[in-house]
């Protein structure tokens, strides 16, 4: 497969292609191929080029990058030019400043542009770590870079909720984080916050928000409705005012294509089970009541009466008469008995709570 081919099926092409001044062959205006040639090997011929991001103020091209099969080029305002081999680039990361936004290669050279916005850097070095990658190891990797930008988003969210207050950590925040990932028991989930925890807390949020929007079409929608229930919880832990936490989380919604009328009272019951933390939690879960939890979806962490309200309800839309009237009795009776057995474990859980 060819690079041009590998860059028509990329899933980065399509958060590319909507800049201004980004071009994919054969659809490359000649005035940009004729100013692209300015700065690259005379050896390269117009036709050569299959990706040219035009990196001038008025349109000339003279500065920017272009890609070929083989071969990186870079011109920078008053820069030198740069060139690399595809096969000589091990890695790409986003260096996102103040102004002006670039590529890390290799660690070692930064290409600076000065008309690209963040999200549009991001994407380019997602872009071109897959294309130095032989295809053979794309879809694998690919995976794991995806599990692993999800990640990152993610614990810098986390961070500027439970950091929100007061804009630092703090021993009690960093305590915090750490044991609510605790429980995951993943090594290289620990390491991850271990070092965050380290950092300054990372505080544009509008540029977080661009990145979990990024990811919205990477997530199923049960993963969004999770990590956005994951993050009221921080918020919680986070000491967030409560009004403020609820326009947090129809942002998050907003974002993430979730709609806020599944989570109305999310807010209100993960706040409320804090209030309540400590209550039962010399009390553990029998086996019966720990099933009841996992049939609802209910973290036993978090089990208070709005969460168990919340769980309940949500449960129970899906089983709704008139969701199922035109399939077969048999099959009617089982989503019934499926009903029964959430008022089963309802009850079972209410009795806990002692309520």
């Amino acid at each position: 497969m060819t690079l041009q081919q590998r860059l028509h099926n990329s899933q980065w092409r399509s958060l590319l292609s909507g800049a201004d001044n980004i071009y994919f062959a054969p659809h490359i205006p000649v005035k940009k191929l004729q100013g692209a040639m300015t700065y690259i090997s005379a050896a390269i011929k117009p036709q050569d080029i299959v990706m040219l991001i035009d990196d001038t103020v008025f349109g000339s091209a003279k500065d920017g990058l272009c890609l070929t099969e083989t071969e990186l080029f870079f011109k920078e305002g008053f820069g030198e030019v740069y060139q690399f081999l595809f096969m000589q680039i091990q890695r790409v990361e986003a260096d996102l400043g103040i102004i002006n936004h670039g590529l890390l290669i290799n660690g070692t050279h930064t290409l600076n542009f000065s008309q690209l916005d963040k999200g549009t850097v991001r994407a380019l070095a997602g872009l071109l770590n897959e294309l130095c990658q032989p295809p053979q190891q794309q879809q694998q990797t690919q995976t794991h870079q995806k599990e692993k930008v999800q990640l990152n988003v993610m614990h810098y969210l986390f961070a500027y909720f439970i950091t929100y207050p007061t804009g630092q950590w703090s021993e009690a925040s960093q305590r915090a984080l750490t044991d609510y990932f605790a429980k995951l028991k993943n090594p290289d989930v620990n390491q991850s916050i271990a070092y965050l925890i380290q950092q300054p807390p990372y505080t544009d949020y509008e540029d977080l928000l661009h990145g979990l929007a990024e990811l919205k079409v990477e997530m199923s929608y049960e993963a969004r409705m999770q990590m956005i229930e994951s993050l009221v919880y921080v918020m919680a832990l986070g000491q967030i005012d409560q009004e403020q936490a609820q326009r947090f989380m129809v942002q998050l919604c907003r974002v993430t294509g979730v709609s806020p009328a599944v989570w109305a009272d999310l807010v209100d019951a993960v706040y409320g089970g804090m209030q309540q933390d400590g209550q039962h939690a010399d009390v553990p879960l029998t086996d019966e009541q720990h099933q009841a939890c996992k049939l609802l979806d209910i973290s036993p962490e978090r089990l208070s009466e709005q969460s168990l309200q919340t769980a309940y309800r949500k449960k129970m839309a899906e089983f709704h008469p008139d969701q199922y009237q035109q399939l077969p009795e048999a099959v009617r009776q089982l989503i019934e008995q499926q009903a029964q057995q959430l008022n089963q474990a309802r009850s079972i859980l209410k009795d806990y709570l002692n309520i």
